[in-house]
């Protein structure tokens, strides 16, 4: 039954990792993959995770399922993490589920939303990580893109970004990327934030934030900003 199906192409940034491990140059640096590196070329164990291990094992009771949005203790520390003590916390609006990584929290989000807005156009940054395009495609949508990185000044085009929010209609849905922007590295400051919030209440489209490297930017207080 599975003679005639086409194999996906293969994935462009796992395989310029395979690329890597094959050149033999010794000078050769990897930055297909978003992980840190010592100077072997090996992802370490941070210390704390280390230790948040220790702990785990030492205090955990049970290996039973899980509820089906993950651990409510979990779940409750992560949206203090990325919310603070926000109004959105205190007044418990924010619903918070675990998923299998940040491609898998993507695709649930993506899911859901066409789910309720399936006539709606997914926007995204050029350039943006590879894998939007794809996840928010096979979810459904059509996806269109918006100016953010300018290769002639290794900067952000921000007035080209703005006059494109400011042509994205209502009920559309605009993926950002909260810090450490993937693939330039090219972050919105404060103030430019504050101009894109304006733009989202302004047109009434939904900002889709992807905060993949929280505290990696500037700090776990600045990042979620």
């Amino acid at each position: 039954m599975w003679e005639n199906i086409q194999p996906a192409p293969p994935d462009s940034i796992l395989g310029l990792t395979e690329q890597f491990k094959k050149d033999a140059n010794p000078q050769k640096v990897n930055l297909g993959v978003g992980v840190y590196k010592d100077n072997s070329g090996n992802t370490p164990i941070l210390a704390a995770v280390k230790k948040a291990e220790e702990i785990l094992l030492a205090k955990e009771t049970s290996k039973s399922y899980l509820p089906i949005s993950g651990d409510p203790a979990y779940c409750g520390a992560v949206q203090k993490l990325v919310l603070g003590e926000s109004d959105v916390v205190q007044s418990a609006r924010a619903a918070t589920v675990h998923a299998p990584g940040g491609t898998g929290a993507l695709k649930v989000g993506a899911d859901l939303l066409h789910r309720f807005l399936p006539e709606a156009k997914v926007w995204v940054s050029s350039p943006t990580w590879a894998n939007h395009n794809g996840i928010f495609g096979d979810a459904g949508f059509g996806i269109g893109s918006y100016r953010y990185y300018d290769p002639e000044t290794k900067g952000l085009d921000f007035q080209g970004l703005i006059a494109d929010l400011g042509q994205i209609p209502a009920g559309d849905i605009v993926v950002l990327h909260t810090c450490c922007h993937n693939p330039s590295g090219v972050d919105l400051d404060q103030a430019g934030w504050d101009e894109v919030v304006g733009l989202a209440k302004q047109q009434g489209w939904i900002p889709f934030l992807d905060f993949a490297y929280q505290g990696f930017g500037a700090g776990i207080r600045e990042d979620r900003y």
